[in-house]
C-alpha cells in the first residue's frame, strides 16, 4: 500500500541563506593621501623586487589579505609593519612614503 503523504509529511527546502552585502567602498573612508602613496609604492616596489602578495607573507609573516589591504591603502598600517616590508623590498621607508 501506498502511504499518503499529509500536508506536514512533506519536505520544506530550508531558505537559502542571503551572501554579506558586498563593500562597496575600496578605501577606508577617511583614507590619507601618506597611506595612498605608500599603498602605490609600496606595490610598484613588491612588483619590481619580483614577488608575489603570497611570496611576501611566508617571508615577513604578515598575511596575504593583510598585505593585499595595505596596497589597496585599506588600513592604517603601523611603522614596524612599513619597516617590515620595506625591508622585505628591499626599499627603505622614506622611499615609499615619497609622492
Amino acid at each position: 500500500m501506498e502511504k499518503e503523504l499529509a500536508s506536514s509529511d512533506t519536505e520544506i527546502a530550508p531558505k537559502r541563506k542571503r551572501a554579506l552585502p558586498v563593500r562597496l567602498q575600496k578605501r577606508a573612508p577617511d583614507s590619507q593621501p601618506e597611506r595612498e602613496i605608500f599603498a602605490r609604492n609600496f606595490r610598484t616596489a613588491r612588483i619590481e623586487a619580483g614577488l608575489s602578495q603570497r611570496d611576501l607573507a611566508q617571508q615577513t609573516g604578515i598575511a596575504q589579505a593583510h598585505i593585499s589591504e595595505v596596497e589597496n591603502a585599506m588600513h592604517n598600517i603601523g611603522i614596524d609593519t612599513m619597516v617590515k616590508l620595506a625591508q622585505a623590498v628591499k626599499k627603505p621607508v622614506f622611499e615609499l612614503l615619497r609622492p
